[in-house]
């Protein structure tokens, strides 16, 4: 009897555990009737459980639960063409639900320019104190391509080059942070591949972390997912939308003024669209002119890729994609 009584209570007190942790853990907010697409916001800080990753020692933050969204698709309009946007690799994509609105050749791993600083600088954003003084090395500042004229020997913060890496496209920052990893650029670049693995990026292979090595590849796909993932990440949003800034060396002695080439988000440009709220643009002659935007309208935001296109001109990549942003925004029901 008494053997009876003991396994009562303690199957009791299971059952009792049971239930409340049901409901602490699984209370999840709907944000819409109609549940079809579920958004998890990769970059939350909160830690449901602890994962690491062991090839690189880098501990991943997985969402909380009560940061799920459930959210439905975008619902096409009737009678809609497709966009007439001329560059070899297309996609545009809804960011809160990953739904494909449009893509053409989206899969293709190709070369992808400066668009790969947008993982450059997640990594610097997971593995760096934005407070960081970085000390420019003789290599970094005789980078060549776009640059911000760093100097040898100049001190400067991770921010501030998070700023010339992502507004002005200094291959010469991108360098200066890479160098900057305990073990220097190869680790540098063995993370963004490891990350590009985690986010499931197949068609995905970094050389450099400027992006001149035009045997790194990536697809209009993987790079709008990964900016999916980047746009998370205050401090790249708030970069990404800069048009002009200035950044100072650590002792204040040195200035160095960025302007975007970024036509979409720039005032006083023929293409500015004021939607739009990045992200990146590139160049190298295998790769042509790519650019990587997103657009915020009504709260829904999309995130649109051209790489490659048609036209060999400075504004070619910009007036393709805002072309392919309005079309998003005209073309279906958020």
């Amino acid at each position: 009897m008494k053997n009876i009584s003991k396994n009562t209570i303690f199957v009791s007190i299971i059952l009792l555990l049971m239930i409340g942790i049901f409901f602490v853990q699984y209370k999840i907010r709907a944000v819409d009737s109609n549940k079809v697409a579920v958004n998890l916001k990769p970059s939350d800080q909160g830690i449901v459980m602890g994962v690491k990753d062991t090839n690189n020692d880098i501990n991943i933050s997985l969402p909380k639960i009560n940061d799920i969204v459930v959210k439905k698709n975008p619902q096409k309009k009737d009678n809609i063409k497709n966009p007439l946007v001329y560059a070899k690799n297309i996609i545009l994509m809804d960011k809160a639900t990953g739904y494909i609105l449009y893509e053409k050749n989206a899969y293709d791993a190709v070369s992808i320019a400066s668009t790969t600083k947008i993982m450059t600088a997640v990594i610097v954003l997971e593995n760096y104190n934005l407070n960081e003084v970085v000390t420019i090395s003789q290599n970094a500042a005789t980078q060549i391509g776009s640059d911000i004229n760093l100097r040898t020997d100049e001190k400067i913060t991770v921010k501030n080059l998070l700023y010339a890496l992502l507004v002005k496209s200094g291959n010469d920052a991108a360098m200066a942070l890479a160098e900057h990893m305990t073990k220097g650029k190869e680790e540098f670049v063995r993370r963004m591949n490891e990350k590009a693995k985690f986010l499931g990026l197949k068609n995905t292979n970094y050389q450099d972390p400027a992006g001149l090595d035009d045997a790194g590849l990536s697809s209009a796909y993987d790079l709008a997912v990964l900016t999916s993932y980047a746009l998370e990440k205050q401090t790249f949003s708030d970069i990404v939308q800069t048009a002009n800034y200035t950044i100072n060396s650590a002792d204040g002695k040195l200035a160095h003024e960025l302007e975007t080439s970024n036509r979409l988000i720039k005032s006083d440009e023929p293409l500015y669209y004021q939607p739009a709220v990045g992200v990146k643009t590139g160049f190298t002659p295998p790769a042509g002119h790519c650019f990587v935007s997103a657009a915020k309208k009504d709260n829904n935001e999309i995130i649109g890729v051209v790489l490659n296109t048609n036209e060999s001109t400075v504004d070619a990549s910009a007036k393709e994609s805002r072309k392919l942003l309005i079309w998003g925004f005209d073309s279906f029901d958020f």
